[in-house]
Parts: C-alpha cells; sequence; structure tokens
C-alpha cells in the first residue's frame, strides 16, 4: 500500500520525526520545509535546536521570510 501526498506531507511535518527533504526544483521544498521549521516552534521546539539546509541563499531568504511572515500572523491573529 503507498502513502498518499497528504499522508507524506503529515509525516515531514511531524514534529517528533527527523527528516531529509530531497526534490527536484519547483516541487515545493520551499513550502515544506518553512512549514517544518513553523511547525517545530509551535511544538516548543527551542529555534537554535533546529537545522535546515539548503543550496542557496535566496531559498534561506524565502524559508526565513515565510516562517516570520506566519509567526507574525499567528501573532496578531489576522489571517
Amino acid at each position: 500500500m503507498t502513502e498518499s501526498l497528504d499522508d507524506l506531507i503529515a509525516g515531514v511535518l511531524d514534529p517528533t520525526r527527523s527528516v531529509v527533504v530531497e526534490a527536484c526544483a519547483g516541487s515545493g521544498k520551499t513550502w515544506l520545509l518553512a512549514s517544518r521549521i513553523l511547525r517545530l516552534l509551535l511544538a516548543g521546539v527551542a529555534p537554535g535546536e533546529i537545522l535546515a539546509i539548503t543550496f542557496t541563499r535566496k531559498a534561506a531568504r524565502e524559508i526565513e521570510a515565510r516562517v516570520v511572515d506566519w509567526l507574525r500572523l499567528l501573532a496578531t491573529g489576522s489571517a
């Protein structure tokens, strides 16, 4: 039996698991990594305990911007 895409995403976002995300360009890795970081933070993981590695500074900035934006939306309740 194969897992659905939703099941795979839920597994990657599970803060109790360590994961490696490898995929081709344009597949949603940036969204997935930003979502995972946010999920870890919401689960109480200290920011200094989170490691996310990407190959470009552009992707790292995009991940950071998404996480900060989502945290801002959660903090202000404006979604």
